[in-house]
């Protein structure tokens, strides 16, 4: 019998509750990053109040009283096909099919490693018993996590829906820089390395932080203009104003990484990345396309990015998921695949019937457990 107790944490609570968190989630396998306190509590800032959202933090704690898992959820109305409404349930971080919203991957339940079983159970029957959803939704999931377990453990009670399957790209890295270039193939090694000589008096350097902000503005309108049309400019103001809020938070210790590749006194590329636990994740860059002319800027900025992380001793350089522009480019850099997928746990049960009939005619299999046993 589970005797774990789990306990609705106010909203006061989960801002007042950064070191318990931060310490928890060392003693955890859930990602450094992306469940960090940092990072949700800055989505959540982000978000809520524009989703009518109201926050669903579950503490869970030992029969001694010690906190031993965290899941971090939130509840609101949502519709499906412009008709049907349901209240979802949803781990901070994400917002199901919003690209407006601040994308977050490796999200999951926080369990402490020798507690994952019993947080999982006791997370479990708790959402059993509550009446406040009708679909729960765990997106970009590892298929190992506590997450994953615990959306298997409710295929019972309801209807569980792998979709939406993503592939995110890591470098385990070595201990110089030539090693990992000898590692990449001809055609990549030129873009990373060589042709660093293409352009003139090139540098590579962090942005200082007085200057953050005039560096974030430079990546925002590089990416809007290779990426975006003037009408999604609302998901740049989002991320723009997401990035600036987090950077500002951890701008004391040594987590930002904000460079910029100039060509003189020209800023050619701008990527922001953040070290946490030994990897560095990268987040988002771009360049001025006018120098893509015979040589492949992104690519040259990665190089040095790389670079840097190996000569800091770093174990990792996550690329995340994501393809570019044209392809996906991740797997040139010799990178480890990372699968993902989303859970979408339909308990209501018109929805049930309504899904299930989708996806038979649709001709796919999308339970939970047949995917797990996927490759």
């Amino acid at each position: 019998m589970n005797t774990s107790r789990v306990r609705r944490w106010t909203a006061d609570e989960f801002l007042a509750n950064r070191a318990a968190w931060q310490q928890l989630l060392a003693r955890s396998d859930a990602d450094a990053l992306f469940m960090s306190w940092d990072w949700l509590s800055t989505w959540w800032r982000h978000h809520g109040a524009a989703l009518g959202a109201q926050l669903c933090v579950l503490g869970v704690y030992a029969d001694s009283g010690e906190l031993c898992g965290i899941a971090p959820l939130y509840t609101r109305r949502a519709v499906h096909r412009g008709m049907f409404g349901v209240r979802r349930c949803e781990l901070l971080g994400n917002v199901w099919r919003d690209p407006a919203a601040i994308f977050s991957e490796y999200l999951d339940v926080i369990a402490a490693r020798e507690a994952r079983a019993a947080v999982s159970a006791a997370v479990e029957d708790w959402l059993r018993a509550s009446p406040d959803w009708d679909e729960l939704l765990f997106c970009n999931v590892r298929a190992g996590s506590v997450a994953a377990q615990l959306a298997g453990s409710l295929n019972a009670a309801a209807y569980v829906r792998a979709v939406e399957p993503m592939t995110g790209w890591s470098i385990p890295l070595p201990a110089s820089f030539d090693s990992f270039v000898a590692r990449l193939s001809s055609n990549t090694r030129r873009k990373v390395l060589h042709q660093r000589e293409k352009l003139e008096d090139v540098s590579f350097g962090l942005t200082p932080v007085g200057q953050r902000g005039a560096a974030l503005a430079r990546l925002d309108a590089f990416v809007a203009r290779r990426w975006e049309a003037p009408s999604s400019g609302a998901s740049s103001s989002v991320r723009a104003r997401f990035h600036a809020d987090l950077i500002e938070r951890l701008a004391a210790d040594e987590t930002v990484r904000l460079t910029e590749m100039r060509s003189g006194d020209t800023c050619v590329s701008v990527m922001l990345n953040l070290r946490v636990a030994g990897t560095e994740y990268y987040l988002q860059s771009g360049f001025d396309a006018a120098f893509a002319r015979g040589m492949s800027p992104g690519y040259l900025h990665l190089g040095y990015a790389i670079e840097a992380a190996c000569r800091d001793g770093l174990r990792s350089f996550d690329f995340l998921a994501g393809r570019g522009l044209n392809r996906d480019y991740k797997q040139d850099f010799a990178a480890a695949s990372a699968p993902l997928q989303t859970l979408h746990v339909v308990r209501k049960p018109a929805l049930r019937l309504l899904f299930g009939v989708f996806d038979r005619l649709r001709g796919r299999d999308l339970s939970h457990k047949s995917v797990r046993r996927e490759p």
